[in-house]
């Protein structure tokens, strides 16, 4: 009984999390309609969530970071700016463009990428199962990015390919992230990470704010940002470890494609945005075209699958 109720709480953290985590693009759209800027946003966002991070990495690793390698920790620096802050910059700008329940759809989609990066560069066999999961996921991107396109026209095209490039960034992040996370452990991984994003987002919004395009900070504007740091980052990354550890990374990476779905609710009850029958197939198709890729993979580690749920 006390295991199944250790499993059940596991499952609940996993649902939650990846709800949480699919809240994002919802959380930028509303600060966007009240005046802000994709660069305060990500400065609001590390702002309020970098002192969690740095906090966990520093009472938990404190001893392993003094046998770690320099060249590991720049790594894993250099992983971070690319991901959390040229990677978000990108999926961020795209969502000026987008829906939000397109620009989660092509993110979703980012392990076919990985298992095409994997074909060219580590000779890896893509197999029928892989051209099948490739067929089914992009026709139901392009089965969406269809319908956006004919109602809102080109902007769409520019938009979709902003996030596209941040999918392959992304997917580029979690192929090189792996033994880097390996050596570190996931939470020193991501202090350092979000550390050094930190640093380079700061000097950019400083850059941006130094020539006059940064709006003022409202108290609106500021409460987006704190819901995007708490709610959208800090809380879904402690509950998605948690449920890895009571679920294991393979069960709690199946959960991620929950995450679509949710978005799409959001988006039409928070955002107003439409959801017909389009919606619906692009959903359907992408979501088996993703599990085919996925199931029966072997189990991805703690830190891994961490990052599979964030942008799942």
């Amino acid at each position: 009984m006390q295991h199944d109720n250790h499993r059940l709480t596991g499952l609940g953290f996993a649902i939650i999390g990846t709800i949480l985590f699919g809240a994002k693009g919802i959380v930028l759209k509303l600060a966007l309609d009240e005046g802000s800027t994709v660069e305060q946003m990500m400065l609001l966002r590390m702002g309020f969530s970098l002192p969690a991070f740095l906090a966990v990495g520093f009472f938990s690793f404190r001893k392993r970071l003094a046998s770690t390698k320099l060249r590991t920790v720049l790594l894993a620096a250099g992983l971070g700016i690319m991901s959390y802050h040229l990677c978000t910059w990108l999926d961020f700008q795209g969502l000026r463009y987008t829906s939000a329940q397109l620009e989660r759809l092509i993110l979703f989609t980012y392990p076919t990428i990985v298992a095409v990066l994997a074909a060219i560069f580590l000779k890896e066999k893509l197999t029928i199962r892989h051209m099948m999961a490739l067929a089914l996921s992009y026709a139901g991107v392009f089965l969406l990015f269809g319908r956006e396109f004919s109602q809102q026209g080109d902007h769409i095209i520019f938009g979709s390919l902003l996030v596209f490039s941040a999918a392959i960034l992304f997917a580029i992040y979690v192929t090189a992230a792996k033994p880097v996370i390996t050596a570190l452990g996931s939470a020193l991984f991501t202090s350092i990470a979000m550390t050094a994003a930190g640093a380079t987002i700061m000097a950019h919004s400083g850059i941006v704010a130094i020539s006059g395009d940064m709006p003022d900070f409202t108290w609106l504007i500021i409460v987006y940002g704190v819901l995007l740091a708490t709610f959208c980052t800090v809380l879904p990354s402690f509950m998605l470890s948690e449920a890895i550890a009571r679920l294991g990374s393979g069960p709690t990476s199946a959960i991620g494609n929950v995450g679509p779905v949710a978005t799409s609710m959001l988006a039409v009850f928070v955002l107003g945005e439409s959801f017909g029958l389009p919606h619906l197939g692009a959903l359907i198709l992408t979501s088996v075209g993703i599990g085919l890729l996925t199931t029966g993979k072997p189990a991805a580690t703690t830190g891994q699958a961490a990052l599979n749920a964030e942008k799942g």
